[in-house]
């Protein structure tokens, strides 16, 4: 009831409602809201995942692969079957 008062009284003086929260968490904050400190923080340990890219060496390697991937795929769109096409399209002109 004490603190309801409080704010109220803060509310009564300040009119900006982020201001008086600010005022009211200053003046009762308990040591749980307080920042811990960097010594007394958790730290967990990470497990890192050494992915390694292969980038093609051509623009025919590139898109071979990438109609190997549209052709590998379990379920295939409708734009997934043109750009199969188109693909396959230009690869052959390429040759």
């Amino acid at each position: 009831m004490k603190k309801l008062l409080v704010f109220l009284i803060i509310r009564l003086f300040i009119r900006n409602t982020d201001e008086s929260i600010k005022i009211y968490n200053a003046l009762f904050s308990t040591p749980k809201d307080e920042p811990k400190k960097p010594s007394e923080l958790i730290t967990g340990t990470t497990k890192t995942r050494v992915v390694e890219i292969k980038k093609p060496s051509t623009k025919k390697e590139e898109l071979m692969e990438s109609l190997k991937y549209l052709k590998d795929k379990h379920s295939k769109t409708k734009q997934d079957k043109d750009s199969i096409g188109v693909l396959e399209a230009v690869l052959k002109n390429m040759d």
